[in-house]
């Protein structure tokens, strides 16, 4: 599946290079282990329980979308078994894009507000997401490559952010980034081991 590939790391690269990154010396970095330790798991680990009668076994793909408001649109992409796509959305002008490659997985989504942007994206087995939304010219963007990878991105009440997170397994396997949510005019890059905050030109 080439075309998905490409697909993900053109719009990671577009939502990196729109975060317009001001200089070095204002950077904030969080090592891992104060984003992806025990407590992210305990919480994470209690999000997923509810969806996970949908993602067991051999079973069919389940795609469920609920949009209230005006100028929305979804795209939603399933490959593999047990695995779910859901989205919720409401407010003006919101996009998103799901996409699973991989069996027994779950991408969530809930976002409301305005001009938004979200793209979540998983590649291997046993994976989850939820990412919640709202405020107003958000982008963002969560990758998961590998497997048994789990996280939770909270962007509530932000404004003129920009989100990529890469998972793999490189990272912890429990990802919960505390501090993102109610951000203004910043820029937040998530890869295997650190997390850095930026603010925007």
């Amino acid at each position: 599946m080439t075309s998905w590939t490409k697909r993900i790391a053109g719009a990671m690269t577009a939502l990196a290079l729109s975060a317009g990154i001001a200089a070095a010396t204002e950077i904030r970095i969080v090592d891992e282990a104060d984003y992806g330790g025990d407590r992210a798991k305990a919480i994470v680990s209690t999000l997923m329980q509810p969806i996970s009668p949908l993602v067991a076994g051999q079973a069919g793909n389940t795609t469920s979308i609920a949009q209230i408001g005006t100028g929305h649109s979804v795209n939603s992409a399933i490959e593999g078994h047990s695995s779910a796509s859901l989205i919720a959305q409401e407010g003006t002008r919101n996009r998103a894009v799901q996409a699973i490659q991989g069996s027994n997985s779950a991408l969530l989504l809930v976002q409301s507000g305005t001009n938004n942007n979200v793209l979540q994206a998983s590649r291997g087995d046993n994976n989850f997401q939820l990412v919640g939304v709202s405020g107003s010219n958000n982008d963002i963007g969560y990758v998961q490559v590998g497997d048994n990878l789990a996280g939770v991105l909270d962007l509530r009440n932000s404004h003129n952010t920009t989100v990529v997170a890469l998972q793999t397994n490189q990272s912890s396997n429990y990802l919960m980034p505390t501090g993102i949510s109610g951000l203004k005019n910043a820029a937040v890059v998530i890869v295997p081991g650190k997390m850095y905050v930026l603010p925007k030109r």
